[in-house]
């Protein structure tokens, strides 16, 4: 299957490694794992779950993307049509969604941890509701990725809010907003705990700024918005990554209560920021020739989303070395992506695969 040459490589290519740094993580047991046995090779797949942060700058990216353009092209006020555009979500995310439910429900079922009962009923259908980020029961009840699903729902009804400001105000009180929510959130988190197990950083509003970066970003790469050249500084990307994983790391060798409630509340904002000026730095070289690598990452995107969803059960299947596992992943991950995501993109299995409908533009 080509690259179409109309598509935004790079964005496709960090969709890639995104992806495969998430496969990686679940592969070595995350950080946790790797503080108690600390292997050279093991070090930098420790760190992969911050793939999960990069997915979500690149999905304000291309959320924003049709709005963006339109407004690039001459359009004074692009206005998003409600029901068309979730008509688009449900076509690009629930055909998978729903088949990978299916998949984890019947391994669970053959594995003798589905119990029958209201629980059980009411986890599905949060599930399927995307609700089960707002329940500590469940929200990793079928597997580690899926409540990453619920927060982008989420933030796809938030973006009309997002907009609204963001047309209004400007970017800088659009950014604010964001920001300070995480902050809100955290305090009703933490005043509704004895009552409720509310997560934190897997509710919406948690990433609701992470993802709102990778909207500015998009607009700065058209042209529409111009940023300080700061911004894309790979000094400043790899800084803020750096102090994103010395957070993390910290968590898990630092014996730290303290330590560990401060890193949880700003880790994440600093590997959003660190993401968001890669994403500017990298998008430079977009139209540039790219090296076999980038065309590699680039196909991974391609049906990251399907590697996403089902990487876990293919872990999950046996004790095999980690080579024939990653291979597996990708294999399955490619076949569930031919199944379950292809023919519900536009065109369907009749031409290339359009930029908008792989990268999540609106």
């Amino acid at each position: 299957m080509a690259l179409n040459s109309g598509r935004l490589v790079h964005i496709d290519a960090l969709r890639g490694i995104a992806a495969f740094a998430v496969v990686l993580f679940h592969l070595v047991g995350g950080m946790r794992a790797y503080v108690a046995s600390p292997t050279a090779i093991g070090l930098l797949p420790a760190f992969g779950y911050s793939g999960v942060f990069l997915f979500f700058v690149i999905s304000g990216f291309c959320i924003h993307l049709r709005w963006t353009k339109r407004k690039v092209a001459g359009d004074s006020d692009p206005a998003i049509n409600f029901g068309a555009f979730w008509k688009r979500r449900w076509n690009r995310l629930y055909p998978a969604y729903l088949a990978t439910l299916g998949l984890y429900s019947a391994w669970k079922y053959f594995q003798g941890e589905l119990i029958a009962g209201w629980f059980s009923l009411y986890d599905l259908i949060s599930h399927f509701l995307m609700l089960h980020n707002l329940d500590g029961r469940t929200v990793y009840s079928f597997n580690g990725v899926l409540w990453t699903l619920a927060i982008e729902e989420q933030l796809y009804l938030l973006y009309f809010a997002l907009l609204a400001i963001r047309k209004r105000f400007g970017w800088i009180t659009t950014l604010a907003v964001c920001f300070g929510m995480r902050f809100v959130w955290f305090a009703l988190c933490y005043v509704v705990r004895p009552y409720h197990d509310l997560p934190f950083n897997e509710g919406a509003f948690a990433s609701w700024w992470i993802w709102a970066l990778g909207a500015l970003a998009v607009e700065s790469y058209y042209g529409l918005t111009k940023l300080p050249g700061w911004t894309s500084s790979l000094f400043l990307a790899i800084s803020s990554l750096l102090i994103a994983g010395s957070l993390n790391f910290g968590m898990f060798a630092l014996e730290n209560n303290y330590f560990a409630r401060t890193a949880v509340l700003f880790e994440p904002l600093f590997w959003g920021f660190g993401f968001f000026v890669l994403i500017n730095r990298v998008m430079q070289r977009e139209g540039k020739r790219n090296s076999p690598l980038i065309q590699g990452a680039a196909f991974v995107g391609l049906f990251s989303y399907s590697l996403y969803l089902t990487h876990e059960f293919v872990l999950s299947i046996g004790t095999f070395p980690a080579l024939l596992l990653i291979a597996l992943s990708l294999m399955f991950a490619y076949l569930f992506f031919l199944m379950f995501e292809r023919p519900f993109l536009p065109n369907g299995n009749s031409g290339p695969i359009p930029q908008n409908a792989v990268a999540g533009e609106a």
